[in-house]
This record gives structure tokens, sequence and C-alpha cells, in this order.
């Protein structure tokens, strides 16, 4: 299948049942769109666009992309990932900014269709966004200020403000967490990296006599398996 992203002509022949999240993500090593809880589509954090439609990628198959045009943060001109950024950071709308890459795509998704949203317009768009740290207000009021440079085709310069006492700063990094270019660890890649998971007991008030680890070390892709023994120190207190 063939399609679009970020206006480069892409070929595809794996499954179709796979994500658009984890292509966009694992193929094309684009980590602006986050995975928050995939594939139970609840957070909105890897939002992006698809045919002019702003739509959950943890979700979408790659069968729904065939000869279609997806737009991430990545794909807008620079004059709106500047505009998105600074607003972002000066109204405070970006605070952990994992969700915020997702939010600004569901935005200009929002403004290319409805330049002056009112509050309620900009809620209901949001609607599939969850954002644990902001409120929202904050988010709205980022999303109309950007609205209005966009509409006036006007600038929002960095905010150029001194680290005084009782004076307000940007967070750090801010603009770079809106625009998804701030790595968090589930973006990070290294050549040689090893994948690690956590195996529970099936029995949490079990108590663990012993583990027999042959089955599983033989297993195909395992490296390594840690257990107690590995962790130094005393780890029960008299």
């Amino acid at each position: 299948m063939k399609f679009l992203i970020n206006g480069k002509e892409k070929e595809y022949n794996g499954s179709p049942e796979l994500s658009l999240l984890k292509y966009l993500r694992d193929i094309e090593g684009i980590t602006s769109p986050k995975d928050g809880c995939a594939p139970q589509a609840s957070c909105g954090a890897c939002t992006v666009e698809l045919n002019g439609k702003a739509i959950l990628s943890c979700v979408t198959p790659m069968s729904k992309v065939e000869n279609g045009n997806v737009i991430t943060i990545e794909g807008l001109e620079k004059y709106k990932q500047e505009v998105f950024a600074n607003a972002f950071v000066e109204k405070g709308g970006t605070q952990c900014g994992f969700c915020t890459p997702g939010i600004v795509m569901q935005s200009k998704v929002l403004l290319d269709n409805n330049p002056n949203p009112s509050d309620d317009e900009i809620k209901k768009a949001l609607n599939p966004n969850l954002c644990r740290c902001t409120g929202y207000t904050k988010i709205i009021d980022s999303i109309k200020y950007a609205a209005e440079a966009i509409r006036e085709n006007k600038e929002i310069h960095k905010s150029n403000i001194e680290a005084k006492v009782g004076k307000r700063y940007p967070k750090y990094d801010a603009d770079k967490l809106t625009l998804g270019q701030a790595d968090f660890v589930d973006d990070m890649k290294f050549h040689g990296m090893l994948y690690s998971a956590l195996r529970f007991s099936d029995h949490p008030r079990a108590r663990m006599i012993s583990i027999n680890l042959d089955k599983a070390i033989r297993e195909k892709g395992v490296i390594h398996i840690l257990t107690e023994s590995d962790i130094p120190g005393k780890r029960i207190l008299d």
C-alpha cells in the first residue's frame, strides 16, 4: 500500500492490522505521537491527522491508511509549529508535555475547520484528549491564543522573562515538549538496546519458595532473567 506521511510518499507491505501508531514510532521513527494507553484509545496522546481529520493512531490499522495523507507535528509548517509552541509556553498549557503533541494536532485540525472556536467548541474537540496536569483551562487559553495569531497571520514570539523571585517563568523545554521534540523514555532508541518485562506472580499473597527459570531462559530472544538474587543489599528489615 502507498500513502503520504508529512508530504513524503511511503510504501508499506507489512501486516494491514499493524496500528498506525506503531508504524510511525517503530518504523518511521516519528515519536511525537505518544503511546499512552494503546490500544485502548482512552488518552488521545497518539492523535495525528489523517485525510483532514484528527484520529487516534493507536486504533487505526494500516489498512485504513492506504492512499491516505498522514500529518504529524513534524509535518506542520514552521510558522504553525512556532505559534503553537510559543502559545502553549506563554499561557502555561504545557506541563509534563506527554499529552501536548496530541492536543496540538487535535487543535490544528479544529482551527483548520473553525478558525475562531468558542470555549465550548474547543472543549468538544478535546474530548478524546486526556491531560492529567493542567485542568484544561490553560490549554484552552493556549489554543485561543494560537487561533488568534493564525487568523491574523501574526507571530507569537518567545517570552523574554527574567528568572527572578516572584516572577513567572516558563517551564524548562516547554516548547520542545509541546512539539513532541523532548524524548520520554519510550522515545529513546539505542543500538543493541534490550527490552525488559515484569512477570508478577499469579497468586498475590503466595509465598515464593523457588523459581525454575530453565524453560524461560530458553525462549527465543531471552537474554537474561533477573530475580531477587540479583538485587544487592538487604531486602527484608528485621
